[in-house]
């Protein structure tokens, strides 16, 4: 006697494989506030409980130049010089506080579950004030050396978090040539000098692509301007984003 045939069901296709897992994960690990830690409801908009987020309002553009470091929020003010190789930059908070531990549970800490919550906010701030309408993200680089003792490069993981929410391609177009000393405990001038010449862009970018170069934190600016300029280089218009802003003091 011959076995009836069972119908076979088509697979799920991947998209709807990768929102059943994520609903999944919501339920058995609900979002809690970056600050704070209490409970998310699950139709909040930004990793922040309503009274943090109250307290935690996004920096959005600022003026890379520095031109007058007395003007609240370091807002555009057009003083951008020609050749200039950031054209802006954009920050969600400042770097002080709770996001100054945050950042520093992040980077130094082992937290990469954090990549996903503040590389998720990020991404949503840029698509809601259009900051730049980026075709390509390209996080800074860390030294091979740096990122083989850390484990990761926390802004390769939110570079990656970011252009997934803003479906732009993500790519590690430079790379970090040469191993340079820590920029925490040194001047603005070494820094500049620390970091002269140290990225390489690994493929040409077409003339007058618009690049979003991401980053954690941006202090004085010598890292992330410097990588700017080796995209510059290549013909690309180069804009930045980070989670936290240093301003120098």
């Amino acid at each position: 006697m011959a076995k009836p045939e069972v119908e076979k069901t088509a697979p799920l296709p991947t998209k709807f494989r990768f929102a059943l897992i994520e609903n999944l994960l919501q339920l058995l690990f609900p979002d809690r506030c970056l600050l704070c830690r209490s409970l998310l409801s699950p139709a909040s908009v930004r990793p922040l409980c309503s009274k943090c987020d109250s307290s935690s309002l996004p920096i959005g553009p600022l003026c890379t130049c520095n031109c007058n470091p007395e003007r609240d929020h370091f807002q555009p003010c057009g003083c951008l010089k020609p050749g200039y190789p950031l054209r802006s930059l954009f920050a969600l908070a400042h770097y002080e506080g709770r996001w100054r531990n945050l950042l520093h549970d992040f980077k130094y800490r082992g937290r990469r579950s954090l990549a996903r919550p503040l590389g998720r906010w990020l991404a949503e701030e840029l698509r809601r004030q259009c900051y730049c309408r980026p075709q390509i993200i390209v996080p800074v680089p860390l030294h091979r050396n740096r990122e083989r003792d850390r484990g990761f490069n926390q802004s390769a993981l939110l570079a990656r978090q970011v252009a997934q929410e803003l479906q732009i391609p993500c790519s590690g177009l430079l790379i970090r040539s040469r191993e340079t000393e820590s920029q925490t405990k040194i001047s603005r001038r070494e820094r500049l000098l620390n970091v002269r010449g140290a990225f390489l862009c690994q493929a040409k970018i077409e003339p007058g692509t618009t690049v979003l170069l991401i980053d954690d934190i941006f202090s004085t600016g010598a890292t992330m301007s410097e990588a700017a300029k080796c995209l510059q280089r290549s013909g690309a218009l180069v804009y930045g984003a980070v989670v936290a802003f240093n301003p120098p003091r």
